[in-house]
């Protein structure tokens, strides 16, 4: 088997386990099992709690896990919020430099597809049947015309033991359906294995998780603070992002401080407020707040509960800053002229859209 072949295989690993799971059935010892616990609390430590819980299979109140393997595997953490949804996914490269996916969902508000900012972005889409929690599979792709299909097969528990792989190069599919075997070990107390290893013939690869749990110290979650925290000063000490500015920014969109007329009316100079008042398409005197995110009213069909989140923020040039986000579900992109005042206040000077999926698909329909 060829190794290069085996690194297109692991370009998106860590979104197929999903794996050991069954299609949103429970198994015979699950049900076994469930029927014998009574206490709620016990009831869950083996079950899938929330969506994004079982898109990465992960059993119980799981809050981090990271994925490692040989020297094929560039590390990947994902963190999870308190009540199971899923917080960020952070790869890591040989330096210890990270990258953060965007991650879109589907109609059903399942992860669907997870881009990494890369030089080369690998995006990957993950398929479900209709009513299953859990991928059947993906595909992964470059804008080089490279990728991977990965389906699975199961044994009659639903574990995947099985995954047939089929290679594309340079937007041409290679005619090889090599199945691998898959071998899962040290399961957790939860149900959640930690190393799994795939094999094909003599080669073999592995890949290990490292789980952690509601209340215990989540050093996964410290790494990529202090990862992205060393980021993001390296992009201070170059000139290329003020931290204060990146962080009104977040604050301003992620906790819509745009709908407050006295916040505009304090962070925003005479020509914007100028410029906001003729943009306003309603009776009576306001400000057209809906400049600073998309022009969708509603949220994307399917993903309607997706919280409004700044993806990145990147300084373009001298006092414009572009901010990359979602509002209900929907993509966007802003420009924003933004500095400090004389009494170091931070004031926006203008904003631009680069970038509205939801105005997007609006055209596409008409």
């Amino acid at each position: 088997m060829k190794k290069s072949k085996f690194v297109l295989l692991l370009a998106a690993l860590f979104v197929i386990f999903a794996v050991t799971a069954c299609d949103g059935k429970k198994s015979k010892k699950e049900k076994d099992d469930t029927e014998e616990v009574e206490d709620s609390e016990d009831s869950e430590k083996n079950a899938y709690l929330t969506q994004d819980l079982a898109t990465f299979d992960l059993r119980g109140q799981v809050v981090a896990v990271k994925y490692t393997g040989d020297q094929h595997t560039e590390p990947v953490t994902v963190l999870f919020e308190e009540d199971g949804s899923l917080k960020g996914i952070y790869k890591f490269d040989v330096e210890g430099n990270i990258d953060e996916a965007t991650v879109y969902p589907d109609a059903e508000d399942r992860i669907e597809t997870i881009a990494f900012p890369t030089e080369e972005p690998w995006v990957t889409t993950l398929l479900y049947d209709d009513n299953s929690m859990l991928p059947v599979s993906d595909i992964g792709n470059n804008q080089m015309g490279n990728g991977t299909c990965r389906m699975y097969e199961r044994d009659e528990d639903g574990n995947i033991v099985k995954t047939t792989f089929e290679e594309t190069v340079h937007g041409g599919v290679v005619e090889d359906n090599d199945p691998y075997s898959v071998e899962l070990s040290d399961i957790d107390e939860h149900g959640n294995w930690r190393r799994v290893t795939f094999k094909h013939g003599d080669y073999s690869h592995f890949l290990k998780r490292t789980i952690v749990y509601k209340g215990e110290e989540n050093i996964l979650a410290d790494e990529v603070e202090e990862a992205t925290g060393a980021l993001a000063m390296q992009d201070f000490n170059d000139g290329k992002l003020n931290l204060e500015i990146a962080d009104f920014i977040t604050d301003m969109y992620e906790n819509q401080r745009y709908n407050d007329y006295d916040f505009l009316e304090a962070h925003c100079t005479k020509r914007l407020l100028k410029y906001l008042r003729e943009q306003y398409e309603y009776d009576g005197e306001g400000y057209a707040v809906w400049l600073f995110r998309t022009s969708s009213q509603d949220g994307k069909p399917g993903a309607e509960n997706t919280k409004d989140k700044v993806l990145s923020i990147d300084k373009e040039s001298d006092d414009w800053y572009r901010y990359k986000f979602t509002d209900g579900g929907w993509r966007g992109e802003n420009k924003l002229n933004i500095y400090f005042d004389e009494d170091g206040k931070v004031m926006m000077n203008a904003v631009e859209c680069i970038y509205d999926e939801a105005r997007e698909a609006y055209d596409n329909n008409q």
